[in-house]
């Protein structure tokens, strides 16, 4: 099997989408940081969509895109593709909940890695398995078990990122690190498949990855214009809301000095008045 068909476009695309997905989740879960409740929970949400789906899912469809099998043509079940898109979007909600509620910690953040991380196997594994060959597709276990360990590795250092990381030039450098590892474990998944085309060609069902790859720019386009808007729209709210206090205690203020103008007024009206009135009687 061939990992790149087209060169090195789809592995540079996908490194690329991936850096974008990332890097706008660990935005957002900085912002579940700075939230409680509820409101943390939906951010914590949304980072898990950016990071499985856009700094996931998206990158390892395009990577895909770049997989050929000489002698058969490849098709692909859409229901096991899209399958892959759920399940890391479910595993990160999953990875980001225990590490994002209360302090992130070692013994947080490991055990995280290790679900998250089997989940993302499981979603590297949809593409392979989603498809449609003139033969047979299978695994190498050894390889498969060396890319369970990668997106361990791999998810326990997103959570990290995600959890600890701060910043603005730390957060971009965050995001490079979370691509690379997840472009290199969906390589080391893809190197642990085998292929073995049936030795007469048959009609293979499915659809090709290029049928799907307009449906999925404009989803991932959605994504990310969904959440970079809730993520500026979220900005502007608090900026607004917090010139918006400055303005309440500016007035609050004003009316405070201006009520202390009037009294300090009023008393030395009556200081006056008290001082006239002592000074009447001496001149009788």
């Amino acid at each position: 099997m061939q990992q790149f068909a087209y060169g090195w476009i789809t592995p540079s695309l996908a490194l690329v989408l991936s850096i974008l997905g990332c890097l706008l989740g660990t935005y957002l879960a900085g912002r579940a940081r700075a939230s409680t409740g509820g409101s943390r929970a939906r951010w914590l949400t949304l980072s898990a969509v950016a990071i499985g789906g856009s700094g996931t899912w998206v990158p390892h469809f395009m990577a895909m895109l770049g997989v050929d099998v000489p002698g058969t043509v490849v098709r692909y079940d859409v229901a096991t593709t899209a399958l892959g898109l759920g399940v890391a979007v479910a595993v990160y909600c999953l990875g980001l909940y225990i590490v994002g509620f209360g302090r992130p910690s070692a013994w947080k953040i490991l055990p995280a890695g290790v679900l998250t991380g089997l989940g993302l196997t499981t979603v590297y594994a949809t593409g392979p398995l989603a498809m449609r060959v003139a033969g047979t597709v299978a695994y190498d276990p050894r390889t498969l078990l060396a890319a369970a360990g990668a997106a361990i590795v791999g998810a326990t250092v997103t959570l990290w990122c995600a959890g600890v990381v701060r910043g603005g030039p730390a957060m971009v450098c965050a995001a490079a690190i979370m691509a690379l590892a997840v472009c290199g474990t969906h390589y080391t998944v893809m190197a642990a498949v085998r292929v073995q085309p049936a030795p007469i060609g048959a009609q293979v069902p499915g659809v090709t990855l290029l049928a799907l790859l307009t449906p999925v720019c404009v989803l991932a386009c959605l994504l990310l214009s969904g959440l970079a808007y809730s993520t500026v729209g979220f900005s502007v709210r608090q900026d607004t809301a917090t010139e918006e206090a400055l303005l309440r205690r500016a007035r609050d203020m004003y009316s405070v000095a201006t009520l202390a103008r009037a009294a300090e007024h009023r008393r030395r009206e009556r200081e006056g008045d008290r001082g006239a009135a002592a000074t009447v009687p001496s001149r009788r």
